[in-house]
């Protein structure tokens, strides 16, 4: 049962406690930690310090898992002064805020019970509280660990890099903000004549808004201590309290409404650069994490999307445009901080961006942003009108709503020589004189200063590659490596490889003299696979990459990466290939999205829908019409040779992206994973009578399609239903079955191609899609385009299929029929011809 009232437990006779003089009171909010309090517990034990001068506030936030019987039994035997309170839950900031209300220190702290101290963390705090007497704040080095206790570093490491303990003044170092809580030791009587609490509103980041209302009112000073270390412990189940809210897009309304907008007001109606810095700091986050796939921001309504996207805009205002351009915290993306300022007003002006240089076509691609989305300018060189090869008007989204408009121009480039840009166009400014610049120049000619650095980077591993000499050039030329177009296929773990096996064999078929070859990491399984399947493979970084690469015309890929596009960095391989990006799947709305996708300088998609998703004149991708050709997919060949008469039943789960793959975690930790709601519902489903019933009723056999990397032992279906993995395999499944089932597996598509229909069964969609209007929901619109009905239980995804066996009906076969420009097998020609030209 919750605890309903507030109890207090002390370890000291009242009389005695009363008689207590801490200097300093740490407290410490307890929720579900009971497996990490004796670490946190044994490192404050292990303190050589007078634990005399402490008073330890235990505060167990209604947490029904024992934490507080851990403190109980702890505090029995340890000679601090420790208060443990029992309360109803109210979240971490009521809980710190119960404990400032019985502190009696000097000094407060609030440190988290699943990281840990180092042994001389508080005497180290002591010293410098004692070096600098009339200080009000003091903040200790967080070590971040992930965790197998490796140190990851924290995006603000820099500002201990070469330096002692010391003074810092945002006034002067504005850079410098600090944000972690828990290593902060605040003086308690500047809490208390200001009135400054913890906010209780906030899901997250409560602690970064006190330290922001504090040096407000202690005019912007603390002291560093680098000596003093702090473990900050990223919990291995991701249930922290940072780790469980970081998803919640909820916290952001109430993060700009209720913490940044009462910072600013209280900063009055200029906010200081400090302060930009650390409230600009948490927006670079969100758009940061807005531009990755699989973000929380896909599951949030439009409504909710449009409040967080309304607060925000009211605080870049209050920021001010002047702030905006100062950022520099982090190397942020053009478009991150044009959209910021389009916020403020209208663009007035821009830079031209780089975006990319195409050594085989000899052109380059370059931007400008405005607030509007018409074309904004005619470029010129040299003061001569140019002509524009191709151009497009990006629209530039951010939480679900249009920011700026990027406008790509595709102009004429024999090289990556410097090129300066004029614009004919009143009202309109192209900055830096019209010097085309890429991201990093236009930072310095901006004046800003270089990133902070998180932690010294690891170098890509990129080994020094002694050129071959004459004698091995002779016979690479001989064996005919040397020798026309080159294909280098890069194959990684986490992508199959089949299509780029099917265009490998269509290069040698089709392109007389072409020569192909796979790239991978020699200790990886997929270099085996490949080579005892035939194919020429290269370990990445050898010797005979580099040759490779010097000769490579076309590198076809998955996902574009370091690989693709600077395989050997510093080793001055001059680059000539053309990167083709090789979808494994359709290209949904949310495409946009992928790693570097602006970097491919061809795309193979199946339909017209998806060439306009991505090159369409307002599409969400810098992708121009040249970039992309409707060919088909190398998967779609293959599907049509394994074409045979529908009878089976193939039943696809795909792999919720909320939850972590089971490749990824430890054989251990898959109970965890068999007990989601997701396991459950499709083992109940596979085992259901209802489904065994509707088998041996029709006589169908029934195929499972595993999910990539996922053991049949997850599911764990009953004998009578056989178990397939493997693209291929999965693939000949689909090719033999009369109708799919699933949820949101691409598989549907696969079998869309045959003709054949797909039953969606979608339990709760909103686990996985969000709210009914989310971006992400609209991506997986199956209702309104998918391939067969959307059910809600496992007695109607039976109906469901036993009716599609009867007939499919005409709204889903005009889908089907509409769906795919091509079905006849040569998708992997027409890609090779296209590359031809």
């Amino acid at each position: 049962m919750i605890q309903q009232t507030i109890t207090h437990e002390l370890n000291r006779p009242q009389a005695e406690w009363d008689l207590l003089r801490p200097h300093t009171t740490l407290i410490v909010a307890c929720y579900r930690v009971e497996k990490y309090l004796p670490a946190f517990l044994d490192s404050l034990e292990q303190q050589d310090v007078d634990h005399a001068g402490y008073e330890l506030i235990f505060v167990n936030d209604g947490c029904p898992q024992g934490s507080d019987e851990v403190v109980r039994e702890w505090m029995q035997t340890s000679n601090y002064a420790v208060r443990l309170v029992s309360k109803p839950n109210g979240g971490v900031a009521s809980a710190r805020n119960i404990g400032l209300g019985h502190a009696r220190g000097a000094w407060v702290s609030h440190p988290d019970p699943d990281d840990r101290l180092d042994s001389e963390y508080l005497i180290t705090i002591e010293t410098a509280r004692d070096q600098f007497p009339q200080e009000t704040m003091f903040a200790a080095r967080a070590i971040l660990s992930n965790p197998a206790g490796e140190e990851t570093g924290h995006t603000l490491d820099a500002r201990y890099a070469g330096t002692g303990t010391s003074i810092i003044d945002l006034n002067l170092q504005p850079r410098l903000i600090h944000t972690l809580g828990g290593v902060v030791f605040f003086k308690r009587d500047l809490i208390e004549s200001n009135d400054l609490r913890f906010q209780e509103s906030l899901l997250q980041s409560s602690d970064t808004d006190l330290i922001g209302h504090f040096l407000l009112c202690n005019e912007a000073r603390y002291v560093i201590v680098p000596g003093a270390r702090y473990f900050y412990m990223r919990r291995s189940d991701g249930s922290s309290i940072v780790s469980t809210h970081s998803g919640n897009m909820a916290r952001y309304a109430s993060l700009f409404a209720n913490s940044h907008m009462k910072m600013l007001e209280r900063a009055g109606e200029d906010c200081p650069p400090w302060l930009a810095n650390l409230l600009l700091y948490f927006v670079f986050m969100l758009f940061r994490r807005n531009r990755r796939l699989n973000t929380p921001v896909d599951l949030v309504s439009k409504g909710d999307l449009a409040t967080i996207r309304e607060l925000l805009q009211a605080n870049l205002r209050r920021i001010g445009t002047k702030n905006i351009s100062r950022f520099d915290l982090f190397a942020i993306p053009i478009e991150f901080r044009m959209a910021w300022l389009a916020a403020v007003e209208k663009l007035p002006s821009s830079p031209v961006e780089h975006l990319s240089w195409h050594p085989a076509t000899k052109t380059r691609k370059v931007a400008v942003y405005t607030s509007s989305p018409v074309k904004p300018l005619d470029i010129g060189e040299g003061g001569r009108r140019r002509g524009i090869i191709d151009w497009k008007s990006r629209t530039v989204e951010f939480l679900g709503g249009v920011w700026i408009y990027q406008h790509v121009f595709r102009i004429s480039a024999a090289s990556p020589a410097p090129v300066r840009l004029e614009c004919f166009e009143k009202e309109y400014t192209l900055e830096f004189n019209g010097n085309v610049l890429n991201p990093s120049e236009i930072r310095a000619r901006s004046g800003l200063e270089p990133p902070l650095v998180v932690q010294p980077k690891r170098p890509r591993s990129a080994p020094k590659v002694v050129p071959p000499s004459s004698k091995l050039r002779r016979c690479l030329k001989a064996t005919g490596l040397l020798r026309g177009p080159n294909w280098v296929f890069l194959a990684d773990t986490q992508h199959e490889t089949l299509q780029c096996e099917l265009l490998y064999k269509e290069t040698a078929r089709a392109w007389r003299g072409a020569r192909a070859c796979f790239v991978a990491e020699q200790d990886s399984p997929r270099f085996t696979q490949l080579e005892k399947s035939g194919f020429r493979v290269l370990a990445a970084g050898s010797r005979a990459h580099f040759e490779a690469m010097q000769t490579a015309q076309f590198v076809v890929t998955p996902q574009i990466g370091a690989l693709a596009l600077d395989p050997f960095p510093g080793q001055n391989i001059s680059r000539a290939w053309r990167i083709v990006l090789l979808p494994e799947q359709a290209q949904d709305r949310l495409a946009y999205r992928q790693a570097a996708m602006d970097h491919a300088e061809s795309v193979p998609v199946s339909t017209s829908v998806e060439f306009d998703r991505l090159a369409g004149r307002y599409s969400r991708t810098s992708l121009l019409t040249s970039d992309v050709v409707l060919t088909g997919l190398p998967r779609h060949d293959l599907l049509e040779r394994l074409r045979t008469a529908p009878f089976d039943i193939a039943i696809a789960p795909d792999w919720p992206h909320s939850l972590p793959h089971p490749s990824t975690i430890e054989a251990g930790s898959l109970l965890e994973i068999q007990n989601t709601t997701f396991v459950r519902s499709w083992v109940t489903f596979l085992a259901s009578e209802s489904l065994r019933q509707f088998i041996e009723r029709t006589g169908r056999r029934a195929k499972l399609l595993l999910p990539q990397g996922v053991p049949s032992s997850l599911f764990s279906p009953p004998k009578t239903i056989e178990v397939v993995s493997g693209l291929r395999s999965c693939l000949e499944a689909i090719a033999a079955s009369a109708v799919l089932l699933t949820d949101f597996s691409p598989h549907a598509r696969d079998a869309a191609y045959l003709g054949r229909p797909t039953v969606y069964l979608q339990e709760d969609p909103g686990a996985t899609l969000g709210a009914p209007d989310s971006p992400l929901a609209q991506a997986f619109a199956f209702r309104n385009e998918g391939f067969g009905p959307v059910v809600r239980s496992h007695p109607e995804a039976v109906e469901a299929l036993e009716a599609l066996l009867q007939a499919t009906p005409t709204l889903y076969q005009d889908r089907i029929r509409e769906a795919f420009q091509f079905r006849d097998g040569k998708a992997s020609a027409r890609i090779v011809q296209e590359l031809q030209r």
